[in-house]
């Protein structure tokens, strides 16, 4: 019997009665968030973790556009694991999906905390397997097993073409009581792979306007379909990757959220609580900025000098109470996603909903992303003279509408939001309303100003 035979078998034998399967429906409309277990400080791992990459010196200088509210945190502190638990349950979101590279890695080391602090709120756990050295549809078999074993039975895959969807099919066809998602848009290849579902991770190439046929294709398909929608994209700071999607004051966030419950998403995903590289983050960010932090430069390989940005100005809050921002706007759409009200063309008031902004193409050749897990490991894209990220280049971003832009030009007009009083309560502003008095925080509603 071959090794991957015996994969298969041990898979069937863990598998519990009742867990999903690919055919199976996750629960009825939840919403899921990538989470990043890889930071690290001196006190807590010897060194900095990810804050210094590319030549950042930390504390003050750190590798993101934004500077934490909880500063430089490490993802080993099991109080700063709680909190962050705390803040996602509170948000009404119901599964945290925790980046892992294989293994033995850092990832692997701290998921059993992350599953222990995340259960003991009533969150589910699921992990995004990483393209790691020696990544092979064998492996993840594997993988599956070692997994299942802390209780995790959903499991989605970024870049899963780096592996054939011939090599796929018979590893997928054979598991059972599990899921697993492709980040792909690539539908037929999804499909022939066996996988049971696709996301698309990417908030800077994939924006409102692309929720609605993929999710089409997808259900013909039958395949679930599970849009990530984010509040931003900025990475310069960390990478040198020149592209932006502006956050606009919330009305990024919002526009990507209404997209999706209206492409009839079986599955929210949310890039992301705390990618802080990318700027994708709605963990807290420090509003306003002590002087030190607003005049700290770049690190001695960073391609900017300028102060960081904050979430000043969001759904028309300011100072301190804009740090949380985010998540509070995300226990709106979570409730009114989870409540199976269609998405308002207007909700508090400001609009809920501005247009995408103008088409945007790129030239950039698909290239391999960074190993981003415990240390430098990053490959640089010639062509666009930056810094590979997690989402630079890891599709050909050509034909389809995005309200990423390159940072020499200002954001589009068309995201800068117009304001809107409601003319009556619909049930889902009623929803909307009745979700403000909730615990998770003051609901707030905005189409924010561009910048």
């Amino acid at each position: 019997m071959t090794r991957l035979a015996l994969l298969l078998g041990l898979l069937a034998l863990v598998a519990p009665v009742g867990a999903l399967g690919r055919g199976g429906s996750p629960a009825a409309r939840d919403t899921s968030i990538f989470y990043y277990p890889w930071y690290g400080t001196p006190k807590w791992d010897g060194s900095y973790l990810h804050w210094d990459q590319d030549g950042h010196v930390p504390p003050l200088d750190l590798a993101t556009a934004y500077y934490p509210a909880r500063g430089p945190y490490s993802s080993a502190d099991p109080r700063v694991v709680a909190a962050q638990m705390r803040d996602i349950a509170g948000a009404g979101i119901k599964e945290v999906v925790s980046s892992w590279w294989g293994w033995g890695s850092i990832e692997d080391q701290r998921l059993p905390m992350i599953v222990r602090m995340a259960t003991n709120l009533g969150l589910e756990v699921a992990v995004q397997i990483e393209p790691y050295d020696g990544r092979t549809a064998e492996s993840v078999a594997a993988d599956f097993a070692h997994l299942r074993q802390l209780g995790i039975t959903r499991f989605y895959v970024y870049h899963p073409f780096t592996i054939d969807e011939s090599d796929w099919a018979p590893v997928l066809q054979a598991v059972t009581g599990i899921q697993v998602l492709a980040q792909t848009t690539n539908v037929a290849r999804a499909q022939a792979a066996h996988f049971a579902g696709i996301y698309t991770y990417d908030v800077a190439s994939f924006g409102p306007s692309t929720f609605g046929p993929l999710c089409a294709r997808a259900h013909k398909a039958g395949l679930l379909c599970a849009p990530s929608v984010g509040p931003g994209y900025n990475a310069l700071r960390a990478t040198g990757d020149t592209r932006q999607r502006g956050r606009n004051d919330g009305a990024t966030y919002d526009a990507m959220w209404k997209s999706a419950i209206q492409a009839g998403a079986d599955r929210v995903t949310i890039t992301s609580y705390n990618e802080w590289h990318e700027g994708t983050q709605i963990e807290p960010a420090l509003t306003p900025l002590p002087r030190q932090l607003d005049v700290a430069g770049g690190g001695t390989a960073s391609p900017v000098a300028a102060s960081y940005a904050t979430y000043d100005g969001a759904y028309g809050l300011h100072g301190k109470r804009a740090s949380r921002a985010y998540l509070v706007r995300t226990a709106y759409w979570t409730a009114m996603y989870g409540s199976g009200a269609p998405a308002p063309a207007s909700a508090g008031r400001k609009a809920a909903f501005c247009p995408e902004g103008k088409r945007m193409a790129t030239s950039a050749a698909p290239a391999p992303r960074a190993r981003a897990a415990t240390g430098a490991r990053s490959a640089f894209n010639l062509r666009l003279n930056a810094r590979i990220t997690r989402l630079l280049a890891a599709v050909r971003a050509t034909g389809h509408d995005s309200g990423a832009y390159p940072l020499a030009h200002a954001a589009p007009v068309g995201l800068r939001g117009q304001y809107h009083g409601p003319a009556s309560e619909s049930p889902s502003a009623r929803i909307a309303r009745t979700a403000a008095r909730s615990t998770r925080g003051k609901m707030l509603a905005s189409c924010g100003k561009g910048g």
